[in-house]
Order: structure tokens, then sequence, then C-alpha cells
């Protein structure tokens, strides 16, 4: 019995030193995978920023440039041609905002107790688009607006979505359920 005690012993000895040896080999292994995956992935990074920004692997502003500065501790001055090309930036971004029309705005139409076709047709035709559509319990009839958002006679820019508020067709307590027990007193 001795016998079989040692033999078993090394059994799993030996299963255990295998188990380890597979698991350091896999994780040897996912360890390539991933060095191997992010130097890809740097790799394709480099390139569509080359493919987006054509010219600019070979100007002084490039990425290995920048890198580089950046990890000797300077960042280099802008050049007086950059300078002058940033001024000129911000006063053409000047001159287009002082330039823009003063933008003409559309007041909301009163579309309270119309049907929602008539009311869709009203905002429609006041240069409005029909934003979203909710629903909520009243005495009126199924479809009616009770309600718009924004309010009418607001003043808002053209395209702006107005949200209508329907009438259901329900009351509040056609929509409220009692239960009905044959043992109610």
């Amino acid at each position: 019995m001795a016998t079989t005690k040692k033999t078993t012993t090394k059994a799993t000895n030996g299963g255990r030193r295998a188990g380890a040896a597979a698991f350091k080999l896999w994780g040897i292994r996912a360890l390539i995978a991933i060095v191997a995956g992010v130097s890809i992935g740097a790799g394709a990074g480099v390139m569509t920023v080359s493919k987006l920004e054509p010219g600019r692997g070979t100007g002084v502003d490039s990425l290995a440039v920048m890198l580089d500065s950046i990890a000797k501790g300077r960042i280099p001055e802008p050049t007086a041609q950059e300078r002058s090309a940033e001024a000129k930036r911000k006063a053409d971004s000047v001159s287009s905002e002082a330039e823009a029309p003063p933008v003409e705005l559309t007041a909301v139409p009163q579309v309270t107790d119309m049907e929602e076709g008539a009311a869709r047709n009203a905002l429609l035709d006041a240069g409005l688009q029909v934003g979203e559509v909710q629903f909520q319990a009243s005495s009126k009839p199924a479809g009616t607006v009770l309600a718009s958002m924004p309010l009418a006679g607001a003043q808002v820019a053209p395209q702006t979505p107005v949200t209508l508020v329907l009438s259901d067709g329900r009351t509040g307590t056609d929509t409220l359920s009692r239960p009905s027990s044959p043992f109610a007193p």
C-alpha cells in the first residue's frame, strides 16, 4: 500500500509541474501577444496620422520632433510664420462673427385645442419642426393638443422642434384599476 501512495504523490507532483509549466508558457505567449498588439497599434496610429494629415510627417511639427522635444523637456517656440498664421486665423474668426447676419426668430403658433394633424400643419407652415409627441390623460377627445413646448407666442429660431402634448381621451379615473372582489362588503 505504501507504494501506491508514493506513486500517486509522484503523479500528482508531476501533474502540478506540468500545469505550472503550461501556465508559464501561456503567460509568456500572452505577454508576447500584448507587446505585439501594442506595437502594431502604435504603428497603425502613426500611419493614420500621416494619411489624415499629409505633409505633416516632414514638417517642423512632425510627431517625431514633438515627441523628442517633450522627452528632452523643451517645447519648440512657434515660428514667425506660425504666429502670423494664428493671428490671421483669429482675425478671420472675429470678422466672420461680426459679419454673420442676425437670425430672424419665429413665433410658435397657438395650437392648443387643435387636432394633431392641424397642429402639425400650423407648425410646419410657421417654419418649425414637429418634435416629440407626448400623451396625457384628459377628458378632451383623443388627439387634441393640450399644450406645446415651447409655449405659443415664444420666439424661437427657424426649424426649432416643438413638442406636442396630446390627449389620449381617457380621464385620470379611467386609467386607475380597482380590483373587484366577490367577497367585498
